[in-house]
């Protein structure tokens, strides 16, 4: 698949199911994921799962998550600034120490727990789409899936070391995670 491709077949969900509430939404990719933790994730597992997801049950909100106020970081954005204002104002200490579908696991729980402490609040500002910061002081840009899925893609693809969009794109667990992270803070 390649990056172009993977850039169209997300920004065609929208075209083939109704949008769903975002915390939702990522409750019922949660429990999809874990369904299908034992398989690698190529690019036909991950569509199904970001399709899926529209309409699957959600799993039960957990109490516990409500303590996590940073997201796993994987510093995938900072390998793009060339301003040294920029490229040294991002915290390349706080790294994420898990890898694969451990990471995207900690992408979704973050998530989740950042929009359910959001419900009343941030979430009812009618600007929360030129990016709010959470309660936590995490910024978010995009508040329902199919933005969060587009804008995660083009994110991701903004962010490859490849420049070609014609070029084949790594899918594995941690592409799940980075387009829900992407999806949160690109623009």
């Amino acid at each position: 698949m390649t990056q172009e491709e993977f850039y169209d077949t997300i920004t065609a969900l929208s075209n083939e199911h109704a949008n769903r509430d975002l915390e939702t939404y990522l409750l019922a990719l949660y429990n999809l994921v874990e369904s299908h933790q034992s398989e690698p994730l190529t690019p036909a597992l991950l569509f199904q799962l970001l399709g899926e997801a529209f309409n699957a049950p959600p799993i039960d909100f957990d109490t516990q998550w409500l303590s996590i106020t940073a997201s796993p970081d994987r510093n995938i954005l900072s390998k793009k600034f060339t301003n040294p204002d920029v490229a040294n104002a991002i915290d390349k200490s706080r790294e994420a120490q898990t890898e694969g579908i451990d990471y995207t696991r900690e992408v979704l729980r973050f998530q989740i727990a950042e929009l359910h402490k959001m419900r009343g609040k941030q979430l009812d500002d009618d600007m929360r789409y030129f990016g709010i910061p959470s309660e936590t002081g995490n910024y978010w840009y995009n508040f329902d899936p199919f933005t969060n899925l587009e804008c995660g893609a083009r994110g991701v693809l903004d962010n490859s070391d490849e420049e070609d969009e014609t070029a084949p794109i790594e899918t594995n667990w941690e592409t799940l995670g980075d387009l829900l992270e992407m999806g949160r803070i690109y623009e």
